[in-house]
């Protein structure tokens, strides 16, 4: 069993990777004492250890698991020494799991698919910047051409498990290894979908999952992806930004759900566009909105104007403060990967007016204030709650209240997330954007969604 000082060793060993002059500051942001530059410039070592002495081994075990993640294949021996203290801590993708999935790939022998071996090894690993560990060459690259191609005194299974240690490898690096091997250059279509079969039927058990994420030249391009429960199904239709009398929908053919709209067309938009796994950027409806205007490049004045046409659809003053501070404040942090706010967006559609039906709504929520799509599964609900959602004009309506929590449990059932805001909270111009930024930091970090 490996002592405390054996892992203390082996994180200084990675960390002494790190200037003199740095060391105050990476011991820093780990947690660790702070000292001064001239501390660590008399003994790197030593102003390290000093500061790892006397910490517990469930403290030193998270700092390792930091340092692996930041550190990556430099940490080699320290993920090796973690694992054999908690074999079942460090990864998220188990050695179960890469060992199953490794077997196969070995099997079926054809890692690298179209390209040869090295070039195959470059599209995962920078091969030029590892060091070499046979004394003829000065980097990985001459390592793998003496041994696999010219003299094939290594095989399959000791290059990638040994030499390039990918069972001991962040799930990063795991991960982009997977997502080479069903590239689109790499694998042939039919090969490429055999191969996402075996290898999702093994990553799920761990609550990972190849999903479609994009396409080249009309080629499929997957990324693996933590699975999460959300809504089933994908979007079909998205029916927004509705303002004034009710569209007339009817649908057009009922075998691929395509929609029409008959009357009153000019008062909503429809975004018939698939959504990828990512979810749906702001760039995206920008690029649908200049194509549905026949401007063949988007630009500011066509942005501009798509957005006019957006705030135009708000209903109250808290939501048009809600839908411009989200811009204000995140628009060009994100840039091209600033997720679309969409405002009004049909969740049901009756083709009923409430009058038409006596007085008595068959869908007691028809539309939603704001949806956002941070993928097919991951749908999030924003609504602004006036006196209306709660009240028949100044008289409270337990009645209406109830409806509403109704409906909220209903959406939440099917997987939908939902969060509200009361009108109140976003009257104040200076609070309400504060507010705003606030919760819109947090649900990008509990969501993973990450700036460009």
């Amino acid at each position: 069993m490996a002592s405390i000082n054996e892992l203390i060793d082996a994180i200084v060993q990675v960390l002494l990777e790190e200037k003199a002059y740095d060391i105050p500051t990476v011991c820093t942001k780990y947690g660790l004492e702070s000292g001064d530059e001239s501390e660590a410039h008399s003994s790197r070592r030593v102003y390290i250890q000093k500061r790892l002495k006397g910490k517990d081994q469930l403290f030193l075990l998270d700092l390792a698991k930091r340092i692996i993640n930041d550190y990556g294949s430099k940490a080699n021996i320290l993920s090796k020494l973690v694992l054999r203290l908690n074999p079942t801590g460090l990864y998220t993708i188990s050695e179960i799991t890469r060992r199953i999935i490794m077997d196969e790939l070995h099997t079926r022998n054809n890692i690298p698919g179209k390209y040869e071996l090295v070039d195959f090894l470059n599209r995962v690993w920078d091969l030029d910047s590892m060091p070499s560990t046979d004394s003829r060459f000065k980097t990985a690259s001459g390592d793998i051409w003496q041994h696999m191609i010219n003299n094939s005194d290594w095989d399959e299974v000791y290059l990638y498990e040994k030499y390039l240690e990918l069972m001991i490898a962040p799930d990063e690096m795991f991960i982009k290894f997977l997502e080479q091997v069903v590239h689109p250059l790499v694998r042939q279509q039919d090969e490429q979908n055999e191969y996402i079969e075996f290898i999702n039927k093994h990553l799920v058990n761990d609550g990972y999952k190849f999903n479609l994420a994009d396409n080249i030249s009309g080629f499929p391009v997957y990324r693996i992806d933590k699975v999460v429960d959300g809504v089933k199904g994908s979007v079909k239709n998205l029916i927004f930004a509705a303002v004034g009398q009710k569209p007339e929908i009817v649908i057009s053919d009922s075998i691929n759900n395509d929609i029409r709209i008959v009357k009153h067309e000019e008062n909503c938009l429809v975004y018939d566009r698939s959504i990828p796994n990512t979810g749906l950027y702001w760039a995206d409806l920008v690029t649908w909105w200049a194509d549905m205007n026949g401007v063949s490049e988007p630009n500011i004045e066509t942005e501009k104007q798509f957005y006019m046409r957006l705030y135009q659809t708000l209903a109250s003053p808290p939501e048009k403060l809600l839908f411009k501070s989200y811009f204000r404040c995140f628009k060009e942090l994100f840039d091209k990967n600033f997720p679309a706010l969409i405002p009004q967006v049909y969740l049901h559609y009756d083709p009923y007016t409430i009058k038409q039906r006596a007085g008595k709504p068959y869908l007691s929520r028809q539309r939603m204030d704001f949806l956002l799509l941070f993928s097919n599964k991951q749908r999030i609900v924003l609504e602004v709650d006036g006196k209306q959602h709660y009240s028949d004009e100044d008289i409270s309506s337990p009645k209406k209240y109830a409806e509403m929590v109704q409906a909220d449990r209903e959406l939440k059932l099917n997987g939908y997330e939902i969060y509200r805001f009361g009108g109140y909270e976003l009257m104040d111009e200076e609070a309400g954007a504060k507010i705003v930024k606030e919760f819109f930091e947090g649900l990008f970090k509990k969501h993973g969604v990450k700036s460009s």
